[in-house]
């Protein structure tokens, strides 16, 4: 299949860019209240049946990593700057210059 051009609103980049932040900062919050102490526990029916907290740290740093790469693609695309070569890899990105 070929590559499809679409022209996307730069408002609706912008809600999706705003998304981005806020969902990297919850998982942010997320790291520093597990490393404050909290757990976080899979269960059945309100009965908590093991920890899984070294599993959402790691989903959470996936998350901040993830998203920080999204955002400094954003960033270049906006500040004028080349976009990397494997810009349109197994990524999804999609643009060039």
């Amino acid at each position: 299949m070929g590559e499809i051009d679409r022209l996307v609103p730069s408002g609706v980049i912008e809600q999706w860019v705003f998304h981005l932040r806020r969902q990297r900062a919850r998982a942010a919050d997320t790291i520093w209240l597990i490393d404050q102490g909290f757990t976080l526990h899979d269960g059945k029916s309100g009965t908590p049946t093991h920890d899984a907290t070294a599993r959402w740290r790691a989903e959470q740093e996936t998350v901040i990593a993830e998203v920080s790469d999204l955002l400094k693609l954003y960033d270049e695309i906006n500040l004028g700057r080349d976009v990397p070569a494997d810009a349109d890899s197994d990524q999804g990105r999609a643009y060039r210059r």
